[in-house]
């Protein structure tokens, strides 16, 4: 397992933690999924290196891995506390239990990502959808991370 793909386990793991029930956490699969009742869709994105700086004697390689984290829910309001719950937990804990140096969190871009036809069955709410950048700090064996 490369230190990339620990580092969003531990991301994963400090999410479930950070969110219980109605909100669902999820690595991206590019299989969609309903969004819970009363809850958020928080999706794990892989994302990519943005950066890996050598580091001499022994070569070692400082990496900055640039994940992405999507909170979908059918209110504002909803996706508001899931965020306000995952920056909290990244606050609590910068390293993610040690895997990574330091976990830091951009700042939130907020869209509505779908309005529902308002045709057949009568009105539905829209889909907010906030796209938080997840920066992870590391230092790897390897470029690759």
């Amino acid at each position: 397992m490369t230190q990339h793909a620990a580092a969003l386990d531990a991301l994963e793991q400090s999410l479930l933690t950070a969110l219980a029930a109605p909100h669902l956490v999820q690595r991206a699969t590019g299989t969609p999924e309903a969004i819970p009742a009363g809850g958020a869709l928080v999706t794990i994105h892989k994302g990519a290196c943005d950066q890996a700086e050598p580091l001499l004697s022994p070569l070692r390689y400082e990496i900055i891995w640039a994940a992405v984290i999507t909170v979908d829910a059918g209110a504002d309001v909803t996706g508001d506390a899931a965020v306000a719950a995952i920056a909290a937990r990244l606050l609590a804990d910068p390293t993610l239990g040690g895997a990574v140096d330091w976990a830091e969190m951009g700042m939130p871009e907020t869209e509505v990502a779908a309005q529902p036809s308002l045709e057949g069955m009568g009105q539905q709410p829209p889909i907010f959808a906030v796209t938080l950048p997840v920066r992870l700090h590391y230092v790897a064996d390897s470029p690759a991370g």
